[in-house]
């Protein structure tokens, strides 16, 4: 009888143990076995996983009873038991992804670590295997519904990839296997791209770091679940598959929407999504320091500089130039969701009156305190409410057409660049010591030329800035202030991706 894959690589595993380490063996793999019922090419690649995972530790000396307690069939669970497919309706953000997007223009976001060492792939792969069950609601494909578009969960296997591409290229999803989100690395860096339908970058820090930590825990370190690490073998928590939109107070305001149509920034845009990227990286103290002494907080200053920077960027010297800045609303209620559950407001300014940079931090700081209030993003949040029911009845294939030309009023024509700050990433102590940095990516939508981001980690601030247009005149401007007001940087950057 002809012997499968998995029997012939399990041959080779054994080759040179002894009668016990060979029938622990079997035995371990006999549970795998019975504890997946996946297609049969899943179902061997995910065996394959094991078997890999095997030859590695037992080439780095660790016996076979430890490397059966290492690999616990328990970290699997019941996910790939079966076909057991549930439904999750879109969190009201997520709900305009799918209605508003063209081809190419997907929203997409990535988090990266880079960690101290080398990646070893074989872990990471275990590593997702272990940890997806954990994030039911990312472990889903888009599917439309006769009203609105909603997400399936499956139960299948997902694979780490090398990094050989243009970050967050948008993923097609025409194809059966369409995913929402990829894992990726590079040398010493994980990254995971999110369809910005899944969740926001404070859901998706929560699996990057759990991620990481089942890492580093298969790779012999001791990482305890808190600061956001989540236990991958414990059921979904009260609340972290809520739509927390539906929880807003107050009332419903059009004008929270409305907004005049900001100026871009010079520049040709690039058929490629992303033309170039570039990091500052700089010591958050210091930088949290410059910014109070011109009497706002790090966002603020930040803010103040891309609008200085913008004005020598841009041809026209009449009209608003709009800056949006998400906010996390779990700050204002502690919300543990999983999902989408942020909210966000345009700083303006008239073109002509940038000027006085310590003024304009302090406008801008202002702007953020009023605009960024729990009371407005509340009403942002039932005025989002309110115009979804109303189309709530309306077919999805005469809704599209609709929700479209709404997003594109509403949508990137009223803003000019974006900054998002996810602020000082919390990590578990033993864990700091293995990562050194953390980006944060997002690429512009048209007809924005750039977005910026900052992530800041064991006090080393990352503040990127992406563009998708010919003209490099802006990075360059923003460095120079940076170091106009004494701030050491290190800058790191991207190739000029083509067109």
């Amino acid at each position: 009888m002809r012997r499968n894959r998995k029997d012939l690589h399990l041959e080779k595993l054994k080759g040179g143990l002894d009668r016990s380490d060979c029938e622990k063996i079997d035995a371990f793999f006999d549970e795998v076995t019975e504890s997946i019922e996946l297609p049969i090419l899943s179902k061997s690649l995910l065996i394959d996983h094991f078997i890999k995972g095997f030859e590695f530790y037992l080439e780095k000396g660790r016996s076979v009873e430890e490397v059966c307690e290492i690999l616990d069939v328990k970290n699997l669970g019941s996910f790939y038991m079966g076909n057991n497919r549930k439904n999750y309706s879109l969190d009201n953000a997520a709900i305009i992804y799918p209605l508003g997007m063209k081809y190419g223009q997907m929203p997409m976001f990535r988090l990266s670590a880079e960690l101290k060492e080398e990646v070893e792939p074989v872990l990471l792969q275990l590593a997702l295997d272990f940890t997806i069950k954990r994030f039911p609601c990312f472990s889903a494909v888009i599917k439309n519904g006769f009203f609105w578009h909603y997400l399936e969960s499956v139960n299948s296997v997902y694979l780490v990839e090398e990094e050989k591409d243009i970050p967050c290229k948008p993923i097609s999803i025409i194809l059966r296997s369409y995913r929402s989100f990829r894992v990726l690395y590079y040398k010493k860096r994980v990254s995971v791209e999110f369809f910005h339908v899944l969740t926001d970058g404070s859901g998706g820090m929560t699996f990057l770091k759990t991620l990481i930590g089942e890492y580093l825990r298969l790779n012999g370190k001791q990482i305890p679940y808190e600061e956001g690490v989540l236990d991958i073998n414990e059921d979904v928590k009260d609340g972290e598959l809520a739509n927390e939109f539906k929880n807003a107070k107050g009332d419903a305001s059009l004008s929270t929407f409305v907004d005049k149509k900001s100026l871009q920034i010079d520049g040709r845009i690039m058929k490629s999504h992303i033309s170039r990227i570039v990091h500052y990286e700089m010591d958050a103290s210091k930088l949290n320091e410059t910014a109070k002494s011109y009497g706002g907080t790090v966002t603020a200053y930040i803010t103040a500089l891309l609008f200085l920077a913008a004005k020598r960027c841009i041809s026209k010297k009449e009209g608003i130039f709009n800056i949006q800045i998400p906010v996390n609303m779990r700050k204002f209620n502690g919300s543990n969701t999983l999902r989408n559950y942020s909210m966000y407001f345009n700083a303006s300014e008239d073109i002509a009156d940038i000027g006085d940079k310590r003024q304009l931090v302090q406008d801008i700081d202002a702007q953020i305190k009023r605009k960024g209030s729990e009371e407005m993003m509340n009403q942002m949040m039932k005025t989002t409410g309110k115009l979804i029911s109303s189309l709530s009845y309306v077919p999805l294939f005469l809704k599209v057409p609709v929700m479209q030309n709404i997003y594109g009023y509403l949508g990137n024509s009223i803003i000019g660049l974006t900054l998002s700050n996810l602020g000082r990433v919390k990590l578990p102590e033993t864990m700091k010591d293995e990562i050194s940095k953390l980006y944060f990516v997002m690429p512009p939508g048209k007809p924005n030329r750039a977005t910026s981001t900052l992530a800041t980690v064991n006090d080393i601030c990352i503040f990127s800035f992406m563009r998708n247009s010919n003209d490099p005149s802006m990075e360059n401007i923003l460095l120079k202030l940076l170091e106009e007001d004494g701030l050491e940087v290190f800058v790191e950057g991207s190739i000029e991706y083509e067109s």
